[in-house]
């Protein structure tokens, strides 16, 4: 008896040093982004919301409270993600660097490694192969931007609450069928770890349906009593994803929320499928995201070539069908999966996107690791068991090898935000969003010169998004030339008429030319549109004043601060008239 728990008890130990070899490797990949100064939208998203800045119990109330028109972070209702940011506010180093971040990041990303080295070992039973897999998945180039993307963070924690929901799950169906009785403390945890990752990120919803693909296979327990035990599960997804379409159309880009036209539906599919499985198999020109290719039809190879692959991969599917559950099991696994990210319903201009593989690129674990297994024991005489494992670890740790590589060489990238948009931009050059974001990098840094000309490419590539002139014409505005950015910002409002900037910044450029009549007129129209804006008031005030309009102007400023109290230069101009106009 003492020999087998010495044995037992060995084999624990050597499995525990297993798993720490691959968390340490994963470390070590990502060890330099926690040094890495870049950042990609984080401060817009998160990092500069005073709810987020300031942790406290009514920043948390804030986050969970407004469920179906956010404000803190305009989109889906993730309030367990923005408290998860929050709290890496209560170390002071929060405020000066992003290592508080990138540290919560990567040890959510290392958990996420083992939980599925873990979750691998109970469905296939060899722990050296689970490890190995996980490791792959750990150090995938296609990973690595939610470890080193602060504004992921909502990725890495909604999967780390998915691998456990589906872990205790697991462990809820070995405990029935070794007892025969259901240990409702598993299915509750189970419940509540699905709960958490829908609180994380909405991309989390589909886990209700894997737990149904893992029933079919390889738990192979699909039957009318597991449909019921999913229905607890099946009511939180629908609540999800109505507060989750409901709540982005509130709040994102003005509902700019968008049903993709019937037509279109197979070939996005398939492309982002056909896509998402060639950068899973070759990661390279890794991008933040994948646009659509222009033109955007079957002339287009590599649309053609997507879409042929995609459809090659169901095809198969269909006909191994009728041998083996696998492949089809697979398959639904991966496709519900993706399906939040495949663009049906349309939150955004992005079709692809590594993050958005961090959840799905689990499901193609699966095969891998079940292929793996049934290769471990085989013995085709000449060739012999040995050999063929030593192949299998030695083929993995090439691929873990080429892998890292590949995820150092573009985590170098992150090293600051300049030389991350550079590099992206390097890739595609076309790209109207990330010569916005240049030029707003340029402007960070003082050269207007520079940053006029990446707004300016915007322009070119995307004239239609008002967006665009309205920043060409705050760069030219900077600098004083007020001709050009009088062209801008009319060309903003030929777009969106009704948008209170583009009035406000038109009136402003008209006073700096000295037409106080016209950019009166734009000043006022920007008051009727956006009556809560103290600084249009006061802007409408200043120029009463130049027009030799006090008592008129004393009302604007009046205005000013009732709106904002604490308006300086209102609360100046008012003890100034009051002194020359008692």
């Amino acid at each position: 008896m003492g020999f087998e728990k010495l044995t037992l008890l060995n084999r624990h130990v050597v499995r525990s040093a297993g798993l720490f070899a691959v968390l340490c490797i994963i470390l070590a990949t990502y060890w330099p982004s926690l040094s890495s100064g870049a950042l990609f939208m984080d401060d817009k998203f998160y990092l500069e919301a005073p709810e987020v800045r300031n942790p406290s119990w009514a920043s948390m109330k804030t986050f969970f409270g407004e469920v179906l028109n956010p404000s803190v972070v305009k989109g889906y209702y993730q309030p367990l993600a923005l408290t998860s940011i929050m709290v890496d506010f209560l170390d002071p180093m929060a405020g000066k660097d992003l290592r508080p971040f990138h540290r919560t990041s990567l040890i959510l990303h290392t958990i996420n490694v083992a939980l599925i080295s873990v979750l691998l070992y109970l469905l296939f039973g060899n722990w050296l192969i689970s490890c190995l897999v996980g490791l792959l998945y750990g150090v995938h180039p296609l990973n690595a931007d939610v470890v080193l993307w602060v504004a992921e963070r909502k990725a890495v924690l909604s999967t780390f609450f998915a691998l456990l929901t589906m872990l205790l799950y697991l462990l809820y169906v070995r405990h029935m069928d070794q007892t025969r009785h259901r240990n409702w403390k598993l299915y509750g945890a189970s419940l509540l770890m699905y709960v958490c990752a829908v609180l994380s990120k909405p991309t989390a919803v589909p886990v209700a349906a894997l737990l149904l693909v893992l029933d079919y296979w390889p738990l192979l327990r699909l039957s009318r009593n597991a449909l019921l035990e999913k229905i607890p599960f099946f009511i939180i997804c629908g609540f999800a994803a109505i507060v989750s379409i409901i709540s982005q159309t509130r709040s994102f880009d003005a509902g700019n929320v968008v049903m993709m036209h019937s037509f279109y539906i197979p070939f996005v599919v398939a492309y982002s499928i056909g896509l998402y499985l060639f950068k899973t198999i070759w990661p390279t020109g890794i991008v933040y995201d994948y646009p659509f290719p222009q033109p955007f039809s079957c002339t287009n190879p590599e649309l053609l070539m997507c879409v042929t692959g995609a459809a090659a991969v169901f095809v198969t599917i269909a006909f191994s069908a009728r041998r083996t559950r696998v492949w089809l099991a697979i398959g639904l696994f991966f496709f519900i999966a993706i399906s939040p990210a495949l663009g049906v319903i349309r939150f955004t201009s992005s079709v692809v996107s590594n993050r958005f593989m961090y959840l799905p690129m689990v499901g193609l674990l699966l095969p891998l690791c079940w292929s793996l297994n049934r290769l471990w024991d085989k013995d085709t005489g000449a060739w012999k068991v040995s050999y063929t494992r030593a192949a299998l670890v030695g083929t993995t740790t090439v691929l873990v090898i080429g892998c890292a590589c590949a995820t150092r060489t573009y985590e170098s990238k992150w090293s600051d935000t300049l030389t991350l948009l550079q590099y992206y931009l390097s890739r595609s050059p076309n790209d109207w969003k990330l010569h916005t974001r240049l030029g707003n990098e340029w402007i960070e840094r003082g050269n207007y010169g520079t940053a006029i000309d990446e707004f300016a490419k915007a322009v070119h590539l995307n004239p239609e998004w008002a967006e665009n002139h309205l920043n060409l014409g705050r760069a030219l505005f900077t600098i004083g030339s007020f001709q050009d950015a009088q062209m801008a910002f009319s060309a903003a409002l030929g777009l969106t008429p009704n948008d209170w900037r583009g009035h406000e910044l038109l009136g402003l450029t008209l006073v700096q030319q000295n037409y106080f009549e016209d950019g009166l007129k734009e000043l006022e129209t920007a008051a009727q549109l956006a009556p809560n804006q103290a600084e249009v008031h006061c802007a409408i005030a200043n120029i009463l004043i130049r027009q030799g309009k006090p008592d008129e102007a004393v009302k604007e400023y009046k205005e000013t601060l009732r709106i904002n109290p604490h308006f300086r230069e209102a609360k100046n101009a008012l003890d100034s008239i009051s002194l020359t106009h008692p």
